[in-house]
């Protein structure tokens, strides 16, 4: 009797599933209806608003649709062009040759229209950015706001409004918000309020090996994963560079304190092959207190609080980091271990010289431009849909002094590019030594 009704509650789950499923398609399909047109006739959004709200149309006012309009009276509205009153619709009102399936999700995306676009009105676009109150949330505004002001006129008469730490339901989009290991772990967060996120950042000092994004979360910057290969790739230039072009085999070691991470060792799996391609002989160390042999190079993918230790343990050999991961605590260094670092900035900067702080107004700036490039491919008639399909088919956008940014369905790290960086300790600075 127990297992059968284990079984039933299974059966019911997949049933419920199936519905929710069908439901969200439903008003899918009625939104393409609303913002398109059925079978060649006219677009309800044209008359009725992108938000159903009703407006003013050849000097006639479309009324309001958004709600949970009654069935009987939509369907004798759409057919036959007679009101909930009674009488005739004006003739500008098309007579839709509309079926019974069609109609029910019209019916569907009028219960949700404008519960799905919230921040949007005909005037105002509102932005979400997630930001702390210290040196890199000042920077990361600023960057936005530059980005904004290029087209302070607005995008197709919208005036876009950046918030700052909003709640979920007053913006339409979120940009360029500083990913604490809090909110990088709260993806649910995001997926539940179902909006776009654009280039969420980094924060100084953190570091996660897992490239699984949420479904509609764009970041511009490389995965850790991506940075740790050109990491290794970058050991093996300096490596033939110094030998003469000559192929001997490198001997490197990787630094990693992370033992339980699965995403981590599917990392490490990965570099292990890209070390033999490279003529790398890759060592691999958990890192613990005990001393260390001296070695020829280092790449480092561990805690930023053991760094002044991996460098006093580790010889006169070069070491090798993530810039966001470690770059913070490299220019606590004295000058002569920081002069041994070489660091990946997984982005471009538009000055050869520069602090984080810098850095982040960068990318910011570059998060807001994909924004704009999208918002305006989308057009007027702006709606979730439209936004993420701008998005996935971004190609090669190039922002100047950034690079590149390409999106598609499946792959949502837009940027391929970064910078080897040296640190100037003495002056708090970091120095552009080789960039791709």
């Amino acid at each position: 009797m127990a297992r059968f009704w284990v079984a039933l509650a299974a059966l019911l789950c997949l049933f419920c599933t199936d519905i929710a499923r069908a439901d969200d398609q439903a008003w899918q399909r009625g939104q393409a209806m609303y913002h398109k047109g059925w079978n060649g006739q006219a677009a309800c959004v044209r008359c009725h608003g992108n938000l159903g709200q009703g407006k003013e149309e050849g000097g006639l006012q479309a009324p309001p649709l958004a709600g949970k309009p009654d069935r009987q009276h939509l369907q004798r509205a759409l057919l036959e062009g007679v009101g909930s009153n009674g009488q005739l619709l004006h003739p500008l009102m098309p007579r839709y040759q509309i079926d019974a399936a069609g109609l029910d999700d019209m019916l569907a995306y009028l219960s949700v229209i404008g519960k799905d676009t919230p921040g949007l009105t005909d005037t105002v676009l509102r932005v979400g950015i997630s930001l702390p109150d210290n040196v890199y949330g000042a920077a990361i505004q600023a960057g936005l706001n530059r980005a904004f002001d290029q087209v302070a006129s607005g995008v197709y008469g919208r005036k876009l409004e950046l918030l700052v730490n909003p709640a979920p339901d007053q913006v339409f989009v979120e940009v360029a918000s500083l990913q604490s290991g809090v909110q990088a772990a709260s993806s649910s967060r995001i997926e539940a309020n179902r909006r776009a996120v654009i280039g969420p950042l980094p924060a100084p000092g953190l570091a996660s090996f897992s490239d699984t994004l949420a479904q509609d979360s764009f970041h511009l910057l490389p995965s850790m994963r991506e940075q740790a290969s050109a990491l290794l790739a970058q050991a093996a230039l300096d490596a033939r560079d110094v030998a003469n072009n000559n192929r001997a085999t490198q001997q490197l070691t990787l630094i990693y304190d992370r033992g339980n991470d699965p995403a981590l060792h599917a990392l490490l799996k990965e570099l292990r092959e890209q070390a033999r391609d490279n003529h790398q002989s890759l060592r691999e160390q958990i890192w613990s207190a005990k001393a260390r042999q001296p070695v020829e190079a280092v790449i480092y993918l561990g805690s930023p609080a053991n760094l002044r230790e991996v460098l006093a343990a580790t010889g006169e050999g070069l070491v090798y980091a993530s810039a966001i991961h470690i770059g913070p605590s490299s220019l606590q260094l004295p000058p002569a271990q920081a002069a041994r670092l070489r660091l990946l900035l997984p982005w471009h900067t538009s000055s050869p010289v520069f602090d984080l702080p810098a850095a982040y107004n960068d990318a910011a700036y570059a998060a807001g431009m994909v924004l704009i490039e999208a918002l305006k491919r989308s057009g007027r008639q702006l709606g979730r849909a439209e936004l993420l399909q701008q998005l996935n088919q971004l190609r090669d956008f190039t922002i100047p002094g950034f690079g590149a940014i390409s999106f598609h369905s499946g792959q949502h790290h837009g940027s391929r590019g970064g910078q080897l960086l040296v640190v100037d300790a003495e002056h708090g600075i970091f120095k552009v030594l080789r960039s791709w």
